[in-house]
């Protein structure tokens, strides 16, 4: 098992639950029986107090801009990055960022969705000077305005996400069942539409362009995300597995040792990060054999850090964007700018090797990757 990592994030850092309003984070508390650690209770507090505030500040956005966001303005269909953890999305939604066709979420977004476009100047202040310079999971930066994961948005609108698993890491609750609405109740599921609509729509008040969405979870998604948005485009990050799935398992706990409520983590941590992976992939490939041709563009993660610029180049070629002359520039001062990409190296153990094979044999066929053999028969 790997080692625990250290925190890596400030005391005084926000983490993703300060964005909450009122009613999200008491049914998040409420969910998960108050289980706060000792350690975690000025985090606890501190979330606390700042709900009211998130709660005050989001009824003067649905009052200034309700309407349009109930009934957001048509604009083009958005751009969804999806893929398994630790396959290169957030480099692909920052080198995306770089292209002015595209709007992606910022962090102050996603951080504070109910109320950003009331009060986006004076938290966006606020939010840099307390954030750290790079992310717990690894040396990728972190600012208020780089492009962030609108999953983080559901989470402090309300909805169930996965990505509640880091607040109290310990609980062995299955939140793999909240990978697809499509498994949801139906109210649930209606929730879930209704906050993502809402997410876009306050983008688009925000400005123009295609909203570009990258969230790992959503490759569950695939099959509901085209047909809620018809026209809706898909990047695919791929990665060989047994780089993706130890670097995964590594950057799991990093994230939780730093934003948890709970110190610690479940026991059958690897027995359950292990198996979200073909639960993610459940429909995918269905989903994606019934959509238009066009509409989906595989990026390998090793040739996009070859290769930024090219990569952005053809991915827009696959699914007929634009590709204008002046981006491989803009792709080359951000490089220059983070310094030459740093892809962070976990070698997968031989027992982790053999857990891998049968759960990702098929996905490294399909994306060019060598699974390893199967063992020799017994006898």
């Amino acid at each position: 098992m790997p080692r625990r990592e250290p925190i890596r994030f400030w005391r005084r850092t926000p983490r993703p639950w300060h964005g909450m309003t009122v009613l999200p984070w008491l049914r998040l508390l409420s969910r998960n029986h108050f289980a706060v650690s000792p350690g975690r209770i000025p985090m606890a507090l501190a979330v606390s107090a700042l709900a009211p505030l998130h709660s005050t500040a989001a009824l003067a956005q649905r009052v200034r801009f309700g309407p349009a966001l109930a009934h957001p303005a048509g604009g083009p269909p958005p751009l969804f990055i999806i893929g398994h953890w630790r396959t290169g999305t957030t480099l692909l939604h920052e080198l995306l960022a770089l292209d002015p066709q595209f709007r992606c979420p910022s962090t102050l977004q996603c951080m504070a969705p109910a109320h950003h476009l009331v009060t986006g100047p004076i938290a966006a202040r606020h939010l840099s000077r307390l954030l750290p310079e790079h992310r717990p999971l690894d040396e990728m930066r972190l600012r208020a305005d780089l492009p962030q994961e609108d999953e983080f948005a559901l989470g402090n609108l309300g909805i169930s996400s996965p990505y509640q698993w880091w607040a109290f890491p310990r609980r062995r609750v299955d939140w793999g069942e909240r990978l697809d609405p499509r498994d949801f109740p139906p109210e649930d599921r209606a929730r879930w539409e209704r906050a993502l609509r809402a997410f876009l729509g306050s983008l688009g008040a925000a400005g123009p362009g295609r909203p570009a969405l990258k969230s790992p979870p959503h490759t569950a998604r695939l099959g509901l995300l085209a047909g809620m948005f018809p026209g809706a485009l898909f990047v695919h990050a791929v990665r060989d597995p047994y780089e993706m799935i130890p670097s995964f398992l590594v950057a799991w706990r990093r994230m939780a040792a730093s934003v948890a409520l709970q110190t610690g983590w479940r026991r059958d941590l690897d027995d359950f990060l292990l198996g979200l992976g073909p639960r993610l992939y459940r429909r995918f490939e269905q989903d994606r054999a019934r959509l238009e041709p066009g509409r989906v563009v595989d990026v390998r993660y090793e040739d996009l850090i070859a290769d930024p610029a090219a990569e952005l180049e053809r991915v827009n070629q696959a699914l007929g964007l634009p590709h204008a002359e002046r981006i491989p520039p803009l792709v080359d001062r951000y490089l220059a700018d983070i310094g030459k990409y740093r892809t962070n190296a976990h070698e997968a153990a031989p027992d982790l090797r053999r857990r891998i094979t049968p759960l990702w044999e098929g996905y490294a066929r399909r994306h060019g990757y060598r699974p390893d053999p199967p063992p020799p028969a017994a006898g």
